[in-house]
């Protein structure tokens, strides 16, 4: 019993005296490490997709007319309101212009025109919107896209007072063969001129050597509006109320640049 007793105590001795166990290290699995790699893979891969499919969403002059279509035939909006501090001014938009008509809903619908100003007013002729020098538009413009739109003129829309067109990119410095009328996709006009006589239409046919036809003479008689600007820009809508309104706002002072002095600011939103 002696014997065993001390045996007990020289292997607890002997225990105490030894080297204290050594901390384990956690090792990764080989499975889970790669996992890890994967997962930042995954990641990337998410980033780069996002991006090609901005990139996809973006408007080019390649992808216009299919992505406007598809656009037009899902929203069929043909009336807005174009708000300012002059008051709103009405504006229907015609259907047989369907691109147009769908980059103006589009725009409207994604935000674009609101804060943008009347940045261009020549009395007794029109006024000029849909643009600023903020750079926050220019932000606007890079997530819609860089582009124009084929022009869809009409030779039964005419520039009559009312009449809302795209403007057109100068192209003084392209070859001539090179040229072409299709619209800016952000700036658009409002026609202000109020009634022609027959003896100033006369002027207008010797300056610009053109022909006003007898229908179109018959309504800027009763109307007014700029014929020169026929068969040159896309119209493709116009005003059905706030005349007042845009005379008003042809009407304020302005600089050396034909922009108003005083800042007018727009918004515009749909209406039906």
């Amino acid at each position: 019993m002696k014997r065993l007793i001390f045996l007990l105590f020289l292997t607890v001795l002997s225990s105490c005296d030894s080297e204290p166990a050594k901390k384990r290290v956690r090792k990764i699995p080989k499975k889970l490490k790669s996992t890890v790699v994967d997962s930042t893979k995954i990641k990337d891969s998410i980033k780069i997709a996002k991006l090609i499919e901005f990139q996809q969403s973006l408007l080019s002059n390649e992808n216009v007319t299919e992505k406007l279509t598809e656009f037009g035939i899902k929203n069929r909006e043909t009336k807005v309101k174009i708000k300012t501090k002059y008051g709103s001014i009405r504006i229907k938009l015609y259907e047989d212009t369907p691109l147009h008509r769908a980059n103006f809903i589009m725009l409207i619908k994604k935000g674009y025109f609101d804060s943008t100003l009347f940045y261009r007013v020549i009395d007794n002729f029109m006024i000029q919107g849909g643009n600023s020098d903020s750079d926050d538009i220019g932000e606007r413009m890079k997530n819609i896209g860089f582009y124009t739109i084929p022009e869809e003129m009409k030779k039964h829309h005419i520039h009559k007072r009312g009449a809302i067109a795209m403007a057109v990119r100068d192209q003084s410095d392209r070859p001539i063969e090179k040229r072409h009328r299709n619209s800016s996709a952000y700036n658009f006009y409002i026609i202000q001129k109020g009634p022609l006589t027959d003896s100033y239409m006369d002027k207008i046919e010797k300056k610009y050597n053109i022909n006003i036809p007898k229908t179109n003479r018959a309504v800027y008689r009763k109307e007014g509006g700029n014929p020169h600007l026929d068969n040159e820009y896309t119209v493709f809508g116009e005003v059905y109320s706030g005349f007042k309104t845009v005379d008003k706002i042809a009407s304020v002072l302005v600089d050396a640049y034909d922009r108003p002095k005083s800042d007018i600011f727009i918004s515009v939103e749909i209406i039906e």
